[in-house]
């Protein structure tokens, strides 16, 4: 195998990591109704970086990158959803 394949590989597996590791975060948010441990700046924070580094992907052309980077972002923006759709629940 190259060098360059095992690269590739490699940024595959961590995007893959990366993007399920938002996924328990959203099955608990939406399972408890509730989003008070979450932080609206972490998510508006990571959500910009993440738009700005799909910037990049997109200008590079990296197929690995572009893909985990916008399931990445899909995952954080229904993350914020549910954020902005419990977050206030309990203080009403």
């Amino acid at each position: 195998m190259e060098t360059g394949s095992v690269f590739e590989l490699m940024g595959a597996a961590g995007s893959f990591v990366m993007c399920v590791s938002a996924v328990p975060q959203i099955v608990k948010t939406y399972r408890m109704k509730c989003a008070d441990g979450l932080s609206g700046s972490y998510l508006t924070a990571l959500a910009t970086g993440l738009s700005l580094i799909m910037a990049y992907a997109l200008h590079t052309g990296d197929r690995v990158f572009i893909f985990g980077n916008a399931l990445s972002l899909m995952l954080t923006v229904i993350l914020a959803g549910l954020w902005y759709q419990y977050g206030n629940r309990h203080k009403r």
